[in-house]
């Protein structure tokens, strides 16, 4: 797979990207309270359905799994540990520091399945679900910890549990994992119903990634905007192609996983910085910055990545 291939799978990404942009800034489509629910029906409807039902029926014996998961958590959490022991350097205060962490290791998951599924078809889509399966919930419980061991106003451990718990993605994985491992397979019926939402997830959540991009400010914490954007874009996916060759993981498995290892942060760190005490502003920033960035980025890391993991 070349150079040519990546960007022509990048194209409707953008452009759906684009299109939300666009929309988003006319008359017919300005209303925040739409976007609003449409990033709600994307975000705890459509795409925990795409991530149950491709779950649930992929045949996961047919993936070594133990060294894919090594390969893909180590790197984040050595992510994470390095960005936890300089974050005096990279951020002016807690809150900023928050915003800094996330935008370093999560994932923008419509993006990630949607260029796995154009780079690699219905076999990508199955192993993005599996991966998602794997890096989701690890993203999430990373974060909050973060929220917990850096923000003065500190909240409970059951209530650290019960937002990575109740986390829509999480729940979509879990279930599908539950269904996967059941003697019985999903009945026809059953699949009509989901495969007409599964494919709606995308085109919507791609409009609403579009559509949630703000203006660009750097001010006071344009360190923080590079050393994510660096360490998101460019060091979390070189560590991960070390990782992954080091753990003997090669092929479409592997190449899925640095799909999701070298794509922008993810639009909801943006609630998750609302609700929790974080710095929106610079966590919106972070998330338009990427973004951007990654059109540019993906190609050479991918094209590079793809190279050497066979």
């Amino acid at each position: 797979m070349g150079f040519a291939d990546i960007v022509t799978a990048l194209v409707p990404v953008a452009a759906l990207i684009a299109l939300g942009f666009g929309l988003r800034r006319t008359p017919l489509f300005s209303s925040a309270e739409f976007w609003a629910g449409a990033e709600k029906l994307a975000y705890f409807a459509l795409l925990p359905t795409l991530l149950f039902r491709n779950v649930a029926t992929v045949d996961i014996a047919a993936f070594d799994l133990g060294p894919l998961a090594l390969g893909l958590v180590l790197p984040t959490l050595g992510a994470a540990g390095v960005l936890c022991l300089v974050h005096r350097l990279v951020a002016a205060d807690a809150p900023a520091f928050t915003s800094v962490f996330q935008g370093g290791i999560r994932f923008n998951t419509y993006i990630g399945l949607s260029l796995s599924a154009a780079l690699f078809a219905d076999t990508g889509l199955a192993l993005a679900a599996i991966i998602g399966a794997i890096l989701v919930p690890l993203v999430n419980v990373l974060s909050s910890l973060a929220f917990e061991l850096f923000l003065v106003d500190k909240h409970s451990w059951l209530s650290l549990l019960r937002t990575v718990v109740l986390n829509p993605l999480v729940l979509g994985c879990a279930l599908g994992i539950v269904v996967n491992l059941l003697p019985v397979e999903l009945p026809g019926l059953a699949l009509e119903v989901l495969d007409p939402l599964s494919a709606a997830a995308l085109p919507v959540g791609l409009l609403c990634v579009g559509a949630g991009m703000r203006a660009i400010s750097i001010g006071e914490h344009g360190v923080g905007l590079v050393v994510a954007a660096a360490v998101k874009l460019l060091v979390l996916p070189a560590v991960t192609v070390a990782a992954l060759l080091a753990f003997g993981v090669t092929g479409e498995a592997a190449r899925v996983g640095l799909v999701f290892q070298a794509i922008a942060t993810a639009p909801s760190a943006y609630v998750m910085a609302r609700q929790l005490g974080g710095n929106a502003r610079l966590m919106a920033a972070l998330i338009a910055v990427q973004t951007l960035l990654s059109m540019v980025t993906l190609p050479l890391v991918l094209g590079l990545g793809f190279r050497l993991l066979g």
